[in-house]
């Protein structure tokens, strides 16, 4: 893979998006009820690029929170089924690097190799993803724990990336994606798509502004920048073992304490997490039974009735849907993907009512492990 890196002046970033506007829906930050949200922009004067924290992400863009499958409807005995076709072409604008990688796990997720998600497709297609590092660091950030920012960009998934440099911005684009090899924890080949997108697209919409070619000076102070930023983390978990430590412990007393104290069952955190993917599906049937609409909608493993079988439930304890979200965050989900499912942006303890934070939960976990270690209780330990 290679990079383009080049640099443009602040007051040329607008106008130059305001053109892209003419063949792109734009969406990016805005200030909205006292916070920061991800919506869709008519002047470019709305954007807030010093955002802080979204309670949901760009991502949302991608992979709605409910979307219509398909139309089915009854036509003289046969059935005639409608799925989305075409979708508008839009810019992801201003995304910062934890939710960069939320996106390429999405990716894996819904574009795996003959299992392709229609919807989620299309939209991917159609997207045009302009990355943005962040200014300043959220008290309840710790993506660089998770190897996922703030200036830990992906080597694939988005056709710019811009850092602020104080009178400029650099950015940068990937212009070639050869095929990653698989690893053997299970990640999938990212889709042909993301190869196109950082090549052909970024180079030609680049052309109108005939930047300047970016030099090792200011390479350095995206560095600077970088380790000023990484020095003002206040949450942080260690990763070297987490995913071993998580499954030696799915019975630590922490589940049920957590759970039965302070879980609510309310599905926040699944809501606002930019990488959890599950969701049901509910049919819309018209009186005269000729019409269902199918759509899905988000949901996942903290809501009571997603583990519903027939006759049973299999996590029918808070304790057992918290502790299946949280290890699939920080452990299981290396194997499945070869990447933890968490990127560390903070929004599940965020929005938390009871402000349960995954990272305390692991690092009660791994206290216990080492007091036991210190003790010689191989049992507890192996």
């Amino acid at each position: 893979m290679q990079e383009q890196a080049y640099l443009i002046e602040k007051k040329r970033l607008f106008p130059w998006l305001e053109e892209l506007q003419k063949e792109f829906q734009l969406i990016g930050p805005v200030e909205r009820d006292g916070g920061s949200a991800f919506a869709k922009i008519q002047s470019v004067k709305d954007l807030n690029l010093n955002y802080g924290l979204t309670m949901l992400g760009p991502q949302v863009y991608l992979y709605h929170p409910e979307e219509r499958i398909c139309t089915i409807q009854e036509k003289g005995g046969k059935f005639d089924v409608q799925t989305l076709d075409t979708v508008p072409r839009q810019i992801l604008f201003g995304v910062h690097s934890c939710d960069l990688h939320a996106i390429t796990i999405l990716d894996r997720v819904f574009l795996k190799k003959g299992m392709e998600d229609r919807n989620y497709r299309l939209w991917r297609e159609n997207t045009l993803v302009i990355g943005f590092h962040c200014s300043h660091i959220y008290p309840q950030c710790f993506c660089a724990s998770m190897g996922t920012g703030p200036f830990f960009e992906p080597k694939e998934g988005y056709d710019f990336l811009l850092t602020d440099l104080g009178d400029n911005y650099l950015i940068e684009t990937l212009i070639d994606h050869p095929q990653p090899a698989s690893p053997s924890r299970g990640r999938e080949e990212m889709p042909p798509h993301s190869r196109e997108a950082g090549r052909d697209r970024a180079l030609k919409l680049l052309s109108s502004l005939n930047p300047a070619q970016a030099t090792q000076e200011h390479f350095d102070k995206k560095s600077q920048i970088s380790r000023e930023l990484e020095s003002q983390f206040q949450k942080e978990i260690d990763t070297s073992h987490l995913v071993e430590i998580i499954l030696r412990n799915q019975y630590h007393p922490i589940w049920s304490r957590t759970a039965d104290s302070r879980c609510l069952g309310c599905t926040n955190c699944i809501q606002v997490c930019p990488t959890c993917f599950c969701y049901n599906v509910k049919d819309r049937i018209s009186f005269d039974l000729t019409t269902c609409e199918r759509t899905r909608y988000k949901n996942g493993c903290l809501d009571l009735h997603f583990a519903e079988v027939h006759e049973a439930n299999f996590r029918f304890t808070r304790m057992a849907r918290l502790r299946q979200f949280v290890t699939h965050k920080l452990a299981t989900w290396v194997e499945q993907f070869g990447c933890f499912g968490c990127v560390g942006c903070g929004r599940c303890m965020t929005w938390c009512p009871t402000d349960i934070d995954l990272t305390h939960i692991a690092k009660e976990i791994m206290a216990t492990e080492k007091f036991y270690a210190a003790r010689g209780d191989k049992k507890r330990t192996e």
